[in-house]
């Protein structure tokens, strides 16, 4: 007896209208009239889009950008000092000695008479060059130059006069400040950023109404703006020691800050 088992594909009719393959084909036919169908409706879309926008330039077609200032005005909360002192002598150890006297004096003074964090005091420049001397038509070092600089936040306005006062007389003889500042300005960038997104929106508001345009979502955003600042003013600066000593102690005025922060929004244009 035979028992081969054929494949059952064999017994498949494919001939005539309602065999198997006759009915694939007009499936397969089916399938790809569909797909034509839906990729000439879509070059025809774009055709048109491609037609709507002829002349204009996509990425700006449509839209409408406003701008806004928003400002708060803030009182400073540190002033910034700078105290320098420049020293001269015959060698580098005898100016660097010095130098160094004077500034650890004034640094002890303002950590422990005006208990000033250490972390507000920072070391800004500290240099050494020689001095020379061009008489003859020849060069020769005559002696040495060390100047060092220190930063100081002073938080306690009150504390700005004298301590300015008591630096120049333990010797700084290069002064400049205060300069008046926000130690964190971002509290009140964020309520003058409120108030320029507020006046810009409230703008484009008020010119969609004038020119007969309804806005739609918001598309790009930009901020800019700066503090104003508080100019610093030079106090002793290259005086002698004998000036020095003779300089009252300042009145410290800190005044205020606009804190301004300008915005542009766009809008897409329905």
């Amino acid at each position: 007896m035979d028992n081969q088992i054929g494949n059952p594909m064999d017994k498949i009719n494919c001939s005539g209208k309602g065999g198997f393959c006759y009915c694939l084909k007009h499936l397969i036919l089916a399938i790809l009239a569909i797909c034509l169908i839906i990729y000439v409706s879509l070059l025809a879309k774009n055709a048109w889009r491609s037609y709507d926008y002829i002349g204009k330039t996509p990425d700006v077609v449509d839209r409408i950008t406003v701008t806004g200032e928003g400002k708060v005005t803030a009182v400073p909360d540190v002033a910034i000092i700078s105290l320098g002192i420049i020293s001269e002598g015959a060698s580098v150890s005898v100016a660097t000695k010095d130098n160094t006297d004077k500034m650890n004096k004034i640094i002890d003074a303002i950590k422990n008479q005006f208990k000033i964090d250490p972390q507000d005091i920072t070391t800004s420049n500290y240099n050494v060059s020689p001095k020379y001397d061009w008489s003859n038509n020849t060069q020769r070092i005559m002696g040495y130059m060390v100047s060092q600089s220190v930063s100081v936040k002073v938080r306690d306005f009150n504390k700005t006069g004298d301590l300015l006062g008591q630096a120049t007389a333990l010797g700084a003889n290069n002064v400049s400040g205060p300069q008046f500042t926000i130690d964190d300005p971002e509290k009140f960038r964020s309520q003058a950023r409120a108030l320029a997104i507020t006046s810009a929106k409230a703008k484009a508001k008020v010119l969609a109404d004038q020119v007969g345009i309804k806005l739609g979502r918001i598309v790009n955003f930009t901020e800019g703006g700066a503090n104003n600042i508080v100019p610093m003013y030079g106090y002793a600066a290259g005086l002698g020691a004998a000036e020095i000593k003779a300089v009252p102690s300042p009145v410290i005025e800190s005044g205020s800050q606009d804190v301004v922060v300008d915005v542009s929004i766009g809008y897409e244009i329905r």
